[in-house]
């Protein structure tokens, strides 16, 4: 490839952690061969969007599982094995997969590429929130720059699908600004007063500055973390005072989610869920997972009904 890089490829350069090859990906590759490029992701849903990008130039598989929580997955053998095969890997960052990150640093093969997608598109320019929050991509906004940082780097993988990548996500980028709107009209419809998310951990930030939301509490920051009595005290104290109907779950936490039910029931309020990390067979999509969240927000905070 010649010419001038993609838009954001300086910075997915600066992102990205590559063995002897890192010198001809950024500085551009001439060679226009066709050949499968190999994906491998830590989180099924950014396998998602590499397949919705990729189309047909590229084998993609997730290392999780759907439904598995990226804080406390284990890789097996054959997990290890796709990741000496891969020749692109995506990751999150910003903390989100720690020891996946380790054994992927170990087991990563000679030429081959690794992106922390978060640590690329925070080098794009994109705003962050609070440090404890990696979930960029709750925000649609953002995903949108986590699909072209992918375009980036599939196009300086195998310059000979530039067309293909550059279409492609051309189209899913329309999707996903149809999806921003979806999530804004949907989540309108709760009361201005009302637009207060309760969660298991620090995770919907991204997500409520997308709907004109605020987060008014969370069990803790992050998974495996221990909730104090005085914590959950807080938080009781802290939905009576601000009248909240409902509290969210997530569906691939289990100590946290234990823990806001009892709260909850306590609190007399409802239980709903969020989707930030997994998809599983209810929410299979990275496009659907936008999509759930601002209709559970409606539904359990007063704008959807039962």
């Amino acid at each position: 490839m010649t010419g001038t890089l993609p838009r954001g490829a300086l910075a997915l350069c600066l992102a990205v952690v590559v063995a002897a090859t890192l010198a001809v990906g950024c500085s551009g590759n001439s060679d226009d061969a066709s050949t499968e490029v190999n994906v491998v992701t830590t989180l099924p849903l950014f396998a998602d969007i590499v397949a919705e990008i990729a189309g047909d130039r590229a084998a993609v598989d997730s290392l999780l599982p759907p439904g598995a929580d990226p804080h406390a997955f284990e890789p097996s053998p054959s997990d290890v094995r796709k990741i000496t095969e891969a020749d692109v890997i995506f990751a999150n960052g910003l903390g989100l997969e720690p020891s996946l990150l380790r054994v992927i640093g170990a087991n990563i093969s000679s030429g081959a590429v690794l992106v922390e997608l978060a640590e690329a598109v925070i080098g794009a320019g994109v705003p962050t929130l609070a440090p404890d929050d990696p979930h960029l991509w709750m925000d649609p906004a953002n995903g949108r720059e986590y699909a072209a940082i992918i375009r980036d780097t599939l196009i300086l993988q195998d310059p000979g699908g530039s067309d293909t990548y550059s279409g492609n996500y051309e189209t899913y980028a329309a999707t996903l600004d149809d999806t921003a709107q979806y999530m804004r009209d949907t989540a309108a419809a709760v009361p201005p007063d009302d637009r207060l998310i309760i969660a298991t951990h620090d995770a919907f930030g991204y997500l409520a500055r997308a709907v004109d939301f605020e987060i008014a509490g969370f069990v803790v920051p992050g998974p495996g973390q221990d909730a104090s009595p005085e914590d959950i005290s807080e938080l009781i104290t802290t939905i009576g005072d601000l009248g909240i109907p409902a509290v969210f779950t997530e569906p691939q936490t289990s100590v946290e989610t234990r823990t806001l039910e009892q709260i909850a029931s306590d609190a007399g309020v409802k239980v709903c869920e969020l989707y930030s990390d997994a998809l599983d067979d209810a929410v299979r999509t990275y496009i659907e997972l936008l999509r759930f969240n601002a209709e559970e927000l409606a539904r359990c905070l007063g704008g959807g009904g039962d």
